[in-house]
Parts: structure tokens; C-alpha cells; sequence
């Protein structure tokens, strides 16, 4: 695809509309609702699942896009298929470590001129780099036209898996002491090592810990499919 022809596509979505909805956003919102303003003519539930991907694709480019645009306001985008929001960064002096789960920052005081907290400062450099990569995922238009259909329907139907059993998709990663932004890279290489160090020929306990791990692991390969083609 050419850069035109991505520009074309991009041309489609309502910015000043999906700016702001983000703006009047009070509590996080669901991927859906942002489809539907970004693209109002967009039929979701006739879609065929290339479509569905294509729309999702261009939704979060241009979002990773506003992300930048809201940082230079000093508000973090948080995006998310699930809890999308918008929020201020807490002032200065206080943590800026994001929880995904509680979709808010740590705000606890911390010492002059540093950006975290001192437990939070040794959990910030995985977090950032796979975040930054899924930035650079969504803008690389190159990808776009990544996944054929077959390849979409198991991308979305993970995505459907997950809403459904989103308890068990949050203890998945818990299990593996991931967050939810990992890549599918990044949990194989997780699941290795934990297979290695709780390894069922090291006891019983290990064996119950091992079984779960590779629970977590199986799970998460099923739903999100799609993400191998990233790698």
C-alpha cells in the first residue's frame, strides 16, 4: 500500500468528532464507542473481519497520533481496547507510574525533579518499552495491510474471547507477572523462563506452579493470535 493510499483511508475518520469525545471522557471508554464516532457511516456488526481490522488499525494510529498532541497539553491518552481515557498528569513532585488495571497514576510524592516514586522507578523501563511498541505497531502503515482475512477473523475473535472472559485474560497475565501491553514476544520469552524455573521435575510445588503458568500461557496464545504477526 502506498502512502497515498493510506492517506485516503486515514481521511476517513472524524478527528475534531473523536478529539472531542476524549476531551468529555469522565470514565474509560470501550474501543466500539470510538469507532463510532471516528467513523460514523462504519456498520460494525456487518463488517466482514478484514474490515474490522482495518477500522481498528486506523482508529489507533491516529490515536497513538493524539496521544503525542496530548502530551504536549500535559494529559496522558491511555489507550486500550477495553479503557480508553484521557487523564492530567499529576503535578510536579508526584509519580507519574501509570496502573493499567485502576486506569489512573500512583501520584505518590517523590523527590525533587524525579518523574516516579521510588518502588515504582524500578518498574517503569519494561512497562515504557511495551508500550513504545505497540506505538510503533499501529504506526507503521506497513502493517496495515498485514493480516489477510483469515488471519483478521482469528485476530478478532481473540478480541470477542477476551471480552467475555476478561477475569481470566487479567489473571493470565498476572500468572506471568506481565502487563497487558506485552506483545506475544514478550510473553513467549516470560513463559521460557518461568517453564525453566518452575520446571515439574523440580517437586510438587513446582508442578502446581508450572501447570498454571502454562495455563496462563495457552490462554493468552488462544485469544490473541493475531499478535503473532507482528513479530
Amino acid at each position: 500500500m502506498t502512502s497515498e493510499e493510506f492517506a485516503n483511508w486515514l481521511a476517513q475518520i472524524n478527528r475534531e468528532a473523536l478529539v472531542a469525545f476524549l476531551r468529555s471522557l469522565r470514565e474509560p471508554c470501550y474501543e466500539s464507542q470510538l469507532l463510532k464516532i471516528a467513523f460514523p457511516n462504519f456498520e460494525i456488526f456487518r463488517a466482514t473481519p478484514i474490515e474490522l481490522f482495518h477500522h481498528h488499525f486506523l482508529l489507533f494510529h491516529v490515536l497513538y497520533e493524539l496521544q503525542e498532541m496530548f502530551y504536549r497539553e500535559d494529559r496522558y491518552l491511555f489507550i486500550h481496547f477495553m479503557r480508553t481515557m484521557l487523564l492530567p498528569y499529576p503535578d510536579a513532585g508526584h509519580c507519574r507510574y501509570f496502573h493499567e488495571q485502576l486506569v489512573g497514576f500512583c501520584d505518590a510524592a517523590c523527590a525533587e525533579n524525579d518523574s516516579y516514586c521510588a518502588y515504582h522507578a524500578t518498574l517503569v523501563g519494561e512497562a515504557a518499552l511495551e508500550e513504545l511498541s505497540l506505538k510503533y505497531f499501529y504506526a507503521d502503515p506497513r502493517n496495515f495491510s498485514k493480516l489477510d482475512e483469515e488471519s483478521a477473523e482469528a485476530f478478532l475473535n481473540g478480541t470477542w474471547e477476551i471480552l467475555t472472559h476478561y477475569d481470566t485474560y487479567q489473571q493470565a497475565f498476572r500468572t506471568l507477572g506481565l502487563s497487558e501491553t506485552s506483545d506475544i514476544g514478550v510473553i513467549k520469552k516470560t513463559f521460557k523462563r518461568l517453564a525453566k524455573e518452575y520446571h515439574p521435575d523440580f517437586g510438587l510445588e513446582s508442578h502446581d506452579q508450572f501447570v498454571e503458568i502454562n495455563n496462563a500461557y495457552q490462554f493468552l496464545l488462544r485469544v490473541i493470535p493475531g499478535m503473532a504477526s507482528r513479530k
